[in-house]
């Protein structure tokens, strides 16, 4: 209820990119009602490239956003397309708790993000949370949790 932890969230990260030059990758992950907010305010206070990693069609969508928005590619003399690095083209990615689960052992766990925000994250109250059994594996420079209901 308005405690502003969107805004101060995305502050920080502003402040990684533009005074330690930390470029990212970031990532968010919150509910799914809250995704395109997280993704409006980011784009409306920076200039950060904004991805949301969610799709309704499914693995087929998310696979759609992985091949267009995650790495730059080059394209050889002889016309075909390859990735040309492990540099990302985004410097934050949002994402909900479910596809999180979902794909991080896939797909996620290859991006080194520097910095993962988890909004609500009450619900990682429970030591068995499966979010929270996922994030114990996943190398993580730092972990911020975010929430405005008391523990």
């Amino acid at each position: 209820m308005g405690l502003g932890k969107t805004i101060q969230s995305i502050a920080l990260l502003d402040h990684l990119i533009k005074i330690c030059k930390i470029r990212g990758p970031f990532l968010v992950i919150a509910p799914l009602s809250t995704l395109d907010h997280w993704k409006k305010v980011a784009e409306e206070w920076t200039y950060m490239n904004v991805v949301i990693y969610h799709d309704r069609l499914g693995a087929q969508g998310r696979n759609e956003v992985q091949n267009q928005d995650w790495y730059y590619t080059d394209v050889t003399n002889k016309g075909t397309i390859t990735q040309k690095s492990k540099l990302t083209k985004f410097n934050l990615m949002i994402t909900s708790y479910e596809v999180f689960n979902q794909d991080l052992l896939d797909t996620l766990i290859d991006v080194p993000f520097q910095y993962i925000i988890i909004d609500e994250a009450h619900r990682l109250k429970n030591k068995q949370a499966k979010t929270l059994v996922l994030l114990k594996e996943h190398p993580c420079r730092r972990i911020m949790l975010l929430t405005g209901t008391p523990i």
